[in-house]
């Protein structure tokens, strides 16, 4: 008797009795995503693009599987209606709906490897992964479809880059009824305004204690491929010193725009895309009042992605004050363009002087001439 009755004093104290903190409440749900053997759930994205004035909405769903991996520590495989991802067992696959095609990444560029099976769209937002950043503070209680969540917040990135503020906050929204995460939002802030939202809600939520088999299944006819490998073999990106491929493109007002006839000038490429945040910033350093080229060089804005349309609607709204070249898409695998964005300064002769992979404020200050 004396036993039973400890117990519920036990649970009477410590459970029913009182109502969980936040910081208890985050901590039985995390508790409750790594506990499991397998987790799987449904997820809509609401990702907003700026720059276009919209808002695009993506649909995935995860089924992940605890496993000792060699870079992640779960088997999962990650879907939407157009491609899969998937992270068996140590060997990382893709599958692309649109051309009917898998593709077996190859270990033997580890560093890329690595970063796909660890750090993509599926795991990005996921709480299996949000769960291990901190600190996770938490903010307040608010209402989601009439239910109580309990709020907390992490900020990812506080700095300035290039005199702009960078500030990027994530929010974690925990029904501490079920323990689940049902809505993950990430929000970021250029000099105080808010520059992008992008919003994630998750339903559906499977856990067990059981490990079901997990395998990929692409329909019938797929062809398949190694990763880097193709009929062709793809190029590696052009270095400094190397001749730049003359390349002919047409600007939006259908003019021809030949790299050969600006010899004896020097010439900045700027491989960019629309969806593309540091893009983005390099025009607004390039728009910047005490900004400006020197004479002697010519900057090209070169899109190898986005088409004409869309380039127009986001030409309305983001200034490109130099030619916009498009329908570039054999240009970049010229140059060996795999990320945005990229620069290359050619030199009067034709000649590549410097190539530039990312954002650098270091590049901005030497395109400057008064910098």
């Amino acid at each position: 008797m004396k036993k039973y009755l400890f117990v519920f004093l036990i649970l009477t104290v410590f459970g029913c009795g009182r109502e969980k903190t936040p910081e208890e409440v985050f901590q039985a749900a995390k508790e409750n995503f790594y506990a499991a053997e397998q987790v799987s759930f449904k997820q809509m994205m609401l990702w907003e693009n700026p720059s276009l004035g919209e808002v695009d909405t993506f649909f995935y769903e995860l089924r992940l599987q605890k496993h000792p991996n060699k870079y992640f520590e779960y088997n999962y495989i990650g879907s939407n209606k157009d491609s899969e991802l998937s992270y068996l067992n140590d060997e990382l696959y893709s599958i692309n709906h649109k051309d009917s095609t898998v593709t077996v990444h190859s270990e033997e560029n580890q560093a890329e490897f690595e970063n796909l099976a660890n750090t993509n769209m599926y795991l990005d937002f996921s709480p299996v992964n949000l769960f291990k950043k901190s600190p996770w503070i938490y903010k307040q209680d608010t209402s989601i479809n009439g239910k109580t969540h309990m709020n907390f917040y992490w900020v990812e990135m506080d700095t300035v880059i290039s005199e702009k503020k960078i500030y990027l906050e994530n929010h974690m929204f925990i029904n501490p009824a079920n323990l689940t995460v049902n809505l993950v939002s990430r929000r970021l802030y250029h000099d105080g305004k808010r520059s992008q939202l992008i919003e994630n809600v998750f339903e559906e939520y499977e856990f067990s204690e059981n490990k079901n088999s997990l395998s990929i299944n692409p329909p019938k006819g797929y062809l398949s491929k190694i990763d880097g490998q193709t009929d062709k073999e793809s190029p590696k990106i052009l270095s400094k010193g190397e001749i730049a491929p003359d390349f002919e493109l047409k600007d939006l007002n259908g003019n021809t725009v030949k790299l050969s006839d600006y010899k004896g000038k020097k010439v900045l490429l700027d491989f960019s895309m629309i969806n593309c945040g540091w893009c983005k910033i390099a025009l607004e350093e390039f728009n910047k009042p005490n900004f400006e080229f020197a004479a002697n060089m010519v900057p090209l804005y070169i899109n190898p992605v986005d088409p004409k349309e869309k380039m127009e609607k986001y030409l309305s709204r983001v200034t490109v004050s130099f030619p916009v070249l498009i329908d570039a898409k054999s240009v970049g695998e010229a140059y060996g363009v795999s990320g945005y964005p990229t620069f290359f300064l050619i030199d009067e002769t034709g000649n590549i002087e410097e190539v530039e992979v990312g954002y650098s404020d270091e590049l901005m200050v030497k395109l400057n001439k008064g910098g």
